[in-house]
């Protein structure tokens, strides 16, 4: 199963948790374990707050995001493929990830995607863990195991919170029903 590029998003059955309604774009998937980023949880923080924390003018309204629980003091960024860094990874045909020191200067002069989110954090996976989650190999429980999607600009960047959730949740049962009927 190719999973980089792909969405995870989390079924309405995972409540009380940070999984809860989360969306998930996997950056990496390899034999050393899997990476992603969530793409519907912004933080408080914003972009100017974010830049005076170092010393850096970001005159950009909005705000980052959390990427995830684990290594929270990582920045990263997705955004469309015209755009590129010193550290950038196409993921897919759409999107790619950035990851160094020149994206804040960059961006606090106006060098910009055309579609972008920036993230402190990530999810991380141990290896083989992600693909036990999908098959409910315990102690993980298959009636909790995260529905797959097509990665959307649209959706990737134009949505938030559970109105994203609920969007790619539904691309995700119309996905899975052509699978069936094709």
């Amino acid at each position: 199963m190719e999973l980089v590029g792909n969405i995870l998003i989390a079924p309405p059955a995972v409540k009380n948790s940070f999984w809860q309604k989360t969306v998930i774009l996997i950056t990496e998937h390899s034999p050393q374990g899997t990476l992603g980023l969530v793409l519907n949880k912004p933080s408080n923080m914003t972009f100017v707050d974010f830049g005076a924390q170092l010393n850096t003018i970001l005159n950009i309204p909005g705000n980052v995001y959390v990427g995830g629980p684990i290594n929270n003091h990582s920045m990263s960024m997705i955004h469309t493929n015209e755009w590129r860094c010193k550290n950038t990874m196409q993921i897919n045909s759409s999107l790619s990830v950035s990851s160094a020191d020149d994206i804040l200067p960059r961006l606090s002069v106006g060098d910009c995607p055309k579609h972008w989110r920036l993230f402190l954090g990530m999810c991380g996976w141990a290896p083989g863990q992600l693909m036990n989650e999908f098959r409910g190999v315990p102690p993980f429980n298959r009636n909790h195991s995260w529905c797959i999607s097509k990665s959307s600009i649209d959706l990737s960047f134009d949505y938030d919170g559970m109105e994203q959730w609920g969007k790619y949740l539904d691309k995700s049962g119309l996905e899975f029903a052509q699978t069936i009927l094709s």
